[in-house]
């Protein structure tokens, strides 16, 4: 094991210059092949069928005369994925990244929202609308500011040549009923979401069997890098490390431990929290916690009990379960507590 400091972290991210878009880690050897099917639901089938199409149709010609002009293939530039947590949505953006031709770009919509603070946004949205794909994961709607950040986005992303893939969460429990997050994006983009083509997908949250955790059980080595944060210091590090520069600092480091997990105080803490999760979890980092004496529900309450947050609530709760799972030997759970 090789132990990693804290201030190490602190130096690569002041030594890192612009927005780190990558795909993410544990999504390195995604396919459509590999991507397991549950026929209990075929809006997966219809998904990954509207994601191929969209792939590998031949793009316009961009000739100026008008009689050597080729017409679109499609009469869609986008396709947007609506379903609840775990069911393998990125999974899929992964495997059309994959396919697709360079230039493409491959981020979450925190990243593109943290990028557009410090690039700028017309640098942003120079660089989305020079690449022949963009993958957009996990959009979120529930702030305006985010409405007006994805619409400008996409607007610029549809004046160029992108095709465009995003995804966000559904919530489980009210999808049933005929409400979702499609709904929103429809609403809120308004004309310009008929460039897409909205799939709602449904699903069980695979993670929550435990075959996930199974699969992506990290493996131990003698040059694991692992950083350890003693209680109270994870937080300080989150709230002083702008989210721009995450991929950066968890570059450095194979594993972190934590001393322990405590309910999270206030809902910026929480969403600060929720956001290092998405990229540990991106990035294949293993996650051990050596005392975790409350459930996970306990953890988040401040998002479970908050109808703003559900989905961010969902979303990590999904998540970090699969990791601690995934590394029962560095977390000692005291008797009584729950993963969730």
């Amino acid at each position: 094991m090789i132990s990693v400091s804290i201030e190490r972290l602190n130096e690569r991210v002041r030594a890192t210059r612009g927005p780190q878009f990558r795909l993410p880690k544990r999504f390195e050897a995604a396919s459509f092949d590999n991507f397991m099917i549950d026929p209990a639901f075929p809006q997966q089938r219809e998904a990954i069928a509207k994601i191929r199409t969209l792939i590998e149709a031949p793009e316009p010609s961009s000739s100026r005369l008008p009689w050597r002009k080729t017409p679109p293939a499609l009469d869609y530039r986008g396709v947007y994925l609506d379903g609840p947590p775990g069911i393998g949505k990125t999974h899929l953006l992964a495997a059309a990244f994959h396919l697709a031709d360079e230039p493409k770009l491959f981020a979450t919509f925190d990243e593109f929202s943290a990028a557009a603070g410090t690039l700028r946004m017309d640098r942003l949205r120079q660089l989305l609308g020079s690449q022949r794909l963009v993958c957009i994961d996990e959009i979120d709607l529930r702030d305006p500011a985010n409405i007006m950040l994805l619409t400008s986005l996409v607007r610029a992303m549809l004046a160029g040549r992108p095709r465009i893939l995003a995804t966000a969460n559904a919530d489980p429990t009210v999808m049933d009923a005929g409400h979702s997050y499609a709904g929103a994006f429809q609403r809120e983009l308004g004309e310009i979401a008929t460039a897409f083509q909205v799939v709602r997908v449904a699903g069980v949250d695979w993670r929550s069997s435990g075959a996930a955790a199974e699969r992506h059980r990290p493996a131990r080595a003698d040059d694991e890098r692992v950083v350890r944060f003693p209680s109270g210091d994870l937080r300080r590090f989150l709230a002083a490390t702008h989210p721009m520069y995450d991929a950066a600092w968890l570059d450095e480091v194979d594993r972190i431990q934590l001393d322990q997990l405590e309910p999270l105080g206030d809902t910026d803490e929480a969403l600060r929290f929720v956001r290092l999760i998405d990229r540990v979890y991106d990035r294949d980092v293993a996650l051990g916690v050596t005392r975790l004496d409350r459930s996970i529900d306990d953890l988040l309450r401040v998002l479970r009990d908050d109808a703003r947050f559900r989905l961010h609530y969902i979303r990590c709760r999904s998540r970090l379960s699969e990791l601690l799972a995934a590394d029962p030997a560095e977390t000692e759970r005291v008797p009584g507590t729950a993963a969730s």
